[in-house]
């Protein structure tokens, strides 16, 4: 069962903000696009924190087999989140949320 992290909207530039909460934490959330360097790199990093920002993780875009809707991959770490990386997907909503988010991101825990 997959668990929601955080909300968050898509802004004009491809950039997304909003909020991750967890039992430990609620911080501001961006993640913004940047430029590949490698076919490896990341199409996205983010970030937590409000007025300074902190790297906190990366995303990689990918394509669901199933439905074909884009989605991307996050890897955070940071000790607030969890002990080791945390892996989550953003996910867009079908439909706007009241508060106007247009995205979630979902996390389920791996088998260990």
């Amino acid at each position: 069962m997959a668990r929601t992290l955080g909300t968050l909207t898509r802004t004009d530039d491809g950039s997304f903000i909003g909020v991750l909460k967890t039992l430990n934490i609620t911080t501001n959330l961006a993640i913004v696009p940047t430029d590949k360097l490698s076919e490896e790199a990341p199409d996205h990093r983010v970030y937590a924190g409000g007025g300074q920002r902190y790297e906190i993780g990366a995303g990689w875009s990918q394509t669901a087999k199933s439905s074909g809707q884009t989605y991307l991959n996050l890897k955070m770490e940071a000790p607030e989140i969890a002990p080791s990386a945390l892996y989550a997907r953003l996910v867009k909503l079908e439909q706007p949320a009241d508060e106007g988010h247009t995205h979630i991101i979902l996390w389920e825990a791996r088998d260990r």
